[in-house]
């Protein structure tokens, strides 16, 4: 009697994204407004923004002064 093949179909890769579940901003204006609104209802709180490889605008709490 011959085997059933088992085999799985494929399934295709999805690369992970890294700033999936942030909120992307169009332009570095819209990234700061937003943050500059954070930080007024929260004064202990220091958002930096950054343009990530994907082209948009994202806030983060890191100092990116260093460049990295």
């Amino acid at each position: 009697m011959p085997r059933k093949n088992n085999i799985k179909p494929h399934s295709s890769y999805h690369a992970p994204q890294p700033e999936a579940g942030k909120r992307r901003f169009a332009t570095k204006r819209q990234a700061e407004e937003a943050a500059e609104h954070q930080m007024l209802l929260k004064p202990e709180l220091t958002l930096h923004v950054y343009r990530a490889l994907n082209g948009g605008w994202y806030l983060t709490r890191k100092d990116n002064s260093l460049g990295i």
